[in-house]
């Protein structure tokens, strides 16, 4: 299945349960709160390593729901998350980075 292919099956998902397909705000919070689930399961993990991770399966859920909240997002703004993507990495390889956060 391509990545398009399932952008249109999450977006089918989200109007089949009537869930949000119209405002961007509450898609945004939506998001927020799966990165701070995200942030949950890295803190629950100890801060190790990622090959010393324990609970991965935790952190793939959240990483999961963050990605279907982005793609389902570029549908409802009529954007292909492939190109998003494809212009986000040719951007990212031709940036000078510090390194540093």
């Amino acid at each position: 299945m391509t990545l398009a292919d399932l952008q249109k099956r999450i977006y089918q998902n989200k109007v089949n349960r009537g869930f949000n397909v119209t405002d961007i705000g509450k898609e945004i919070v939506l998001m927020t709160e799966e990165l701070g689930e995200l942030a949950k399961a890295y803190k629950n993990s100890d801060k190790k390593p990622a090959r010393e991770i324990s609970n991965k399966e935790e952190i793939i859920d959240a990483i999961g729901d963050l990605m279907v909240y982005c793609i389902g997002l570029c549908e409802m703004l009529g954007i292909s998350s492939g190109d998003v993507l494809a212009k986000i990495v040719n951007s990212n390889e031709n940036r000078t980075h510090t390194g540093q956060m």
